[in-house]
């Protein structure tokens, strides 16, 4: 599978390298369950290795600096709603040219924008004409855009479910009911749901086409997600030196676990992987009140040092403690990251 680029790249940028020394912005959007949070996190890590300036604005972060919907309440027109988004943009771009540091935003351009409007049932005309006039703000910062476009939505989102717990789902399809989008088509339940996303992707692939900016689109399956990885890293030549690290067997972090002081977060139970461990949540949440190991069903948790892993795809860290024998005790999660709730979280392993 190799990366699909949309227009010529002349060969002076064909090396990913110029992306990044001249890319104060890098992109990376696509629908929900296409790996943009992880992939994100990901050039974000690889970056800073390089000893690049960078800072990563997952799409759940009111700290996030463009993320702005489409609110009938607050705004009086479609018209009224572009200037807003406009406007943000223009102020952050002007903050990030000032500075030296590259930006990595996920689900900042489609996902934000088109889904806010596609909701509302907007005119696709003028949900095009958005996204390209956003490109004309971001222009100074030399932008690339990484899109994820899954090979086959409704297996994208079956895949999702399998990961993040099947009551998702039904708090999707509750919300999509709603949508003025599927009240106008006239369908509700898990058709409207993957109708909408169905229309989204081709909105979405239309848009990137028009758009002049630097910009990659990979099709992508769950299944092939560390192959999507390896190209797009080496696009962006993000990938100086690697990150692995000597944790030692990860068997020894297996085990179910508890949350010491709050007997309503769920158990979780850890499981090694190859190369990294796996966190499975029977009965998740779907709040980040509990941080990932609650949220969702399944998360994981990269090494970065002895006993110190992050998880994919969100900004929190997990610490692991030995006992006097250096048996595992006690993990406690943790998440200082603006934007968030703060996190210090500590579960007991069971015996």
């Amino acid at each position: 599978m190799k990366p699909d680029l949309q227009r010529p790249v002349p060969p002076a940028l064909r090396h990913g390298e110029v992306f990044v020394q001249e890319s104060q912005l890098i992109l990376v959007d696509g629908m929900p369950g296409t790996g943009k949070s992880t992939l994100s996190q990901l050039i974000h890590r690889k970056l800073r290795a390089a000893g690049r300036r960078t800072v990563w604005c997952h799409e759940e972060s009111s700290a996030h600096p463009v993320r702005l919907f489409y609110e009938p309440n607050c705004h009086r027109s479609w018209a009224d709603y572009f200037r807003d988004v406009e406007s943000c943009w223009q102020h952050y771009a002007g903050e990030l040219s000032r500075g030296n540091r590259i930006a990595v935003l996920d689900a900042a351009l489609l996902q934000n924008h088109v889904r806010s409007l596609l909701i509302f049932n907007c005119d696709r005309e003028l949900i095009v004409e958005l996204v390209l006039r956003i490109e004309k703000v971001i222009a100074v910062l030399d932008p690339v855009l990484v899109y994820l476009q899954p090979k086959d939505v409704a297996a994208n989102f079956r895949d999702v479910i399998e990961s993040r717990g099947t009551r998702l789902l039904q708090l999707w399809i509750d919300a999509h009911d709603q949508y003025p989008y599927s009240r106008a088509a006239a369908i509700d339940g898990y058709s409207a749901f993957i109708a909408f996303w169905k229309d989204f992707d081709a909105l979405c692939r239309t848009v990137f086409d028009r758009l002049k900016i630097k910009k990659l689109r990979q099709q992508v399956s769950h299944a092939e997600w560390s192959l999507r990885d390896a190209e797009i890293l080496d696009f962006l030549d993000c990938s100086p030196r690697s990150e692995s690290v000597d944790v030692g067997p990860l068997e020894r972090f297996a085990g179910r676990f508890n949350a010491a002081d709050d007997p309503t977060a769920p158990t979780v139970q850890m499981i090694p992987r190859e190369e990294h461990l796996e966190a499975i949540v029977e009965q998740p949440t779907m709040s980040i009140e509990f941080g990932p190991l609650g949220c969702f069903r399944q998360t994981r948790l990269i090494p970065q040092a002895r006993n110190q892993f992050y998880i994919a795809g969100w900004p929190h860290e997990v610490h692991f403690t030995e006992g006097a024998t250096g048996a595992i005790e006690t993990l406690t999660v943790t998440n200082s990251t603006a934007g968030w709730p703060p996190m210090h979280l500590t579960y007991c392993k069971l015996p």
